[in-house]
């Protein structure tokens, strides 16, 4: 029988194919993680690698973990069909080139910490790819010019490199782009030439503003404890921005919202953020979440929202005050979770 716990098969001791897959098409993806070498062996993957070809991006292989030791990639000769590959949060890798050998990789994520080959993004099929995930690793020192032949790419995250990141700027296809840790030497004005781009995350790292930062395209912004952030500048350089979510910036004091047409706004953890300017203005706004601000909360509260507002989510230090203006703004039809930010 299988065990699933929260999307993720364990170690798995053996593997149906024919079940493998009908739990992803009923269930949807599915990740069959491995935490150590001797938690598989030939056999076991070349099944797992039948259970590749029924399902394709439904399903994931990831190898994680392994202390103590290296994770051999020669084994990943037994999975020629897996679609989706995973890994990460492994301290050492060897025989990395057989990652390239994988001709049906449309997604990778990659996060080895002691790896040091700079060039190692020229031996992987890159045009093939649709989501990478590239992760910190001790050195930080991916060159990233080869990214410019990704030409399928949809989705990149990019943790701690930045080598030769103008490169994605002439991806046709590149929607959702999350940059982490990204060093406030290196500057942001090639977001300007991503044509097709919807969604930008920004997290850790640091710099004093994005204002060389803009884009014709973006419509989901998010900004994820940025150290020493202490603007976002004006915000009319986003014009189809309808998502704002801010999160951990500890230097903002005050964020303009007068260029910009919201649907969504989340604001938590900036607790000297004290001033709203333009938020009278946000007359398309469907939810709103503050929390842990500096925020009048009794006059967002009372305040007249408009009249698309169906989700107001306020939050002070008092959990009696949070029941009686969650029950207020309930009882104005303003009480909706709202979705999910993605």
């Amino acid at each position: 029988m299988l065990k699933v716990d929260s999307g993720r098969v364990n170690d798995p001791i053996a593997i149906s194919p024919i079940e493998l897959a009908d739990a992803c098409s009923k269930t949807g993806p599915l990740v069959v993680q491995f935490s150590r070498a001797d938690a598989y062996t030939p056999k076991l993957l070349a099944s797992l690698n039948e259970a590749c070809a029924l399902s394709k991006e439904l399903l994931q292989v990831r190898f994680y973990g392994h202390y103590g030791s290296h994770f051999d990639a020669t084994f990943l000769r037994h999975l020629p069909d897996v679609c989706d590959l995973a890994l990460d949060c492994l301290t050492g890798i060897a025989h990395e080139d057989e990652v390239g050998r994988l001709h049906n990789l449309k997604r990778l994520s990659f996060g080895v910490f002691e790896f040091d080959r700079p060039e190692f993004l020229k031996t992987i099929e890159l045009g093939r790819l649709e989501r990478l995930i590239l992760i910190e690793t001790r050195k930080r020192n991916f060159d990233l010019n080869p990214l410019a032949g990704c030409g399928s790419l949809r989705e990149l995250f990019i943790n701690g490199h930045s080598k030769g990141i103008k490169a994605i700027a002439s991806l046709p296809h590149l929607r959702k782009l999350s940059l982490g840790a990204y060093a406030k030497s290196h500057p942001l004005d090639f977001v300007s030439d991503i044509s097709s781009l919807k969604e930008l995350a920004l997290i850790l790292g640091g710099r004093a503003d994005i204002d060389d930062m803009s884009s014709t395209t973006l419509e989901t912004l998010q900004i994820l404890r940025v150290r020493a952030l202490s603007t976002l500048g004006d915000l009319s350089r986003f014009p189809l921005l309808s998502a704002l979510r801010v999160e951990d910036q500890l230097q903002l004091v005050r964020l303009d919202l007068t260029g910009a047409s919201l649907e969504r706004l989340w604001l938590y953890n900036c607790k000297r953020l004290a001033d709203l300017p333009g938020l009278d203005r946000q007359e398309r706004l469907r939810e709103f979440r503050a929390s842990v601000v500096a925020l009048d909360m009794n006059a967002l509260r009372d305040r007249d929202w408009p009249h698309t507002a169906i989700s107001i989510n306020l939050f002070s230090g008092n959990k009696k005050w949070n029941d009686d203006a969650s029950a207020q703004l309930t009882g104005r039809g303003l009480g909706q979770k709202g979705d999910l930010w993605p």
